[in-house]
């Protein structure tokens, strides 16, 4: 009993030195950098406890307080918030390099294949890379121009849609319907495609799994905040997302495969997924870049299930690394 006891009370001392050290190494290290005004926050959790339920409200009320550039201790991550738009621009163009790259989260690591899309990459190369082939297929204006005609006919659908529905008197749920018209446009762009119709139970799974995508993106994970929490995963987050990850892996394989196998049927006319695919394997430039399937994949699992015609590259949160 007593050698167990001075081994708790050893183990104890030694844990208590270690926080000890680590708070005396962040405030030293603090300090030796200028870094903007902004509140003290709590040991370990730094700001993260004053954020509340509403952050964008609680971020809105601090910089009337510290001013339009505010530093804040959220974990272990150092951030700093720009709430104007003349300080947004300092971070988003004259200085977008130094703040180009994202902090690593779960979301990141286990949902969009451990950072190899061009939401998440590092800026570089590869980064490079996936926006040439974007800007150049499916983004740039010439893209845009050449595929004017899916756009039309994807707003006429939606149109007559809410049409038929009106006349049997049901409700329209404007965004919702906003929401699929622009999934079905960008899913024919990149894959010849509609990715959202009205019936049909391969549809159904393919929404319910969109929603739970954006939903389980949503969610405020304490791991990407205080690192050695992370592998605990106390609030399940990280293992849903595995499993989300999973399923929207077998779904893109399947996409994938289809598509290769009927890539003779758009020799007139290829979609996006073609153009990429013809890319695949080869060395794209001078630095060695390759695209691979997980990149195709990252790709997809980004412009298809979320809607979104352009991505910004910046927050106007920036990461202090």
């Amino acid at each position: 009993m007593d050698t167990l006891f001075l081994v708790k009370e050893i183990a104890a001392s030694i844990l208590i030195f270690l926080v000890t050290l680590l708070s005396i190494l962040t405030v030293f290290k603090r300090r030796g950098r200028k870094l903007p005004p902004g509140p003290r926050g709590w040991p370990v959790v730094g700001a993260l406890p004053l954020m509340g339920s509403m952050p964008h409200v609680t971020l809105a009320n601090m910089a009337k307080k510290y001013g339009s550039v505010m530093y804040l201790k959220m974990g272990t991550n150092n951030m700093v918030v720009a709430s104007t738009p003349a300080a947004a621009r300092a971070f988003l163009k004259t200085l977008d390099q130094n703040f180009s790259n994202r902090p690593p989260n779960a979301g990141a690591t286990h949902l969009a294949y451990d950072a190899q899309d061009m939401v998440f990459a590092d800026y570089g190369s590869r980064w490079k890379l996936l926006r040439k082939l974007s800007n150049l297929h499916m983004l740039g204006g010439k893209a845009l121009d050449e595929w004017s005609k899916v756009r039309d006919e994807e707003m006429v659908q939606m149109l007559k849609t809410m049409y038929d529905c009106s006349k049997k008197g049901e409700a329209v749920v404007v965004p919702e319907m906003l929401t699929y018209s622009m999934a079905n446009m960008i899913g024919k762009v990149i894959l010849s495609r509609r990715v959202f119709e009205t019936k049909g139970s391969e549809s159904n799974e393919f929404k319910d799994m969109v929603v739970e995508l954006m939903t389980v993106a949503g969610y405020f994970n304490i791991g990407d905040f205080i690192p050695f929490l992370a592998k605990l995963d106390l609030q399940g987050i990280e293992r849903g997302m595995k499993q989300l990850h999973k399923k929207f892996d077998v779904l893109l394989t399947k996409m994938i495969q289809e598509h290769v196998a009927s890539k003779h049927k758009r020799n007139d006319k290829p979609d996006f997924l073609d153009m990429v695919m013809a890319h695949y394997g080869q060395q794209q430039d001078a630095h060695g870049e390759k695209l691979s399937l997980i990149n195709v994949k990252a790709l997809l699992l980004k412009k298809v299930p979320l809607a979104a015609l352009v991505t910004p590259r910046l927050n106007p949160i920036a990461y202090i690394p």
